[in-house]
């Protein structure tokens, strides 16, 4: 199966909206409903959550910030034949770089170092 980790560098906007729906089953979770028994459960509903609930559930890797938070960086394991990546690559659709665009390790880490995460001295 072909799965790549990968960097994706999201505005504010979109790492506090939800993640694609094709991403569901991978970052997602079941919440669910118990009768008055407290034991038994009722009613099952699949959640799908914003980028960052998924980071701080450990869903992704640790998310990097930018200087004025703006930006964040976060690291996970996208599947291109599900069409995983194809949903990221589309967040970043008709923006310029690093809205929302997918990075390697390289470039995540060029874009961390560089001046819009980094305070000079």
């Amino acid at each position: 199966m072909a799965h790549y980790e990968l960097y994706v560098c999201l505005t504010k906007a979109v790492y506090e909206s939800a993640v694609p729906s094709v991403l569901q089953p991978k970052l997602g979770w079941d919440n669910y409903t118990y009768e008055e028994d407290g034991v038994t459960v009722d009613e099952t509903t699949a959640y799908t959550p914003t980028w960052k609930e998924a980071a701080f559930k450990g869903k992704l890797g640790a998310p990097r910030e930018s200087l004025d938070g703006g930006l964040i960086i976060v690291k996970g394991e996208f599947s291109l034949r599900t069409g995983e990546l194809s949903a990221i690559i589309a967040l970043g659709s008709g923006l310029s770089y690093p809205n929302n665009s997918v990075l390697t390790k390289t470039e995540a880490q060029t874009l961390a170092s560089g001046e819009l995460f980094t305070a000079s001295e």
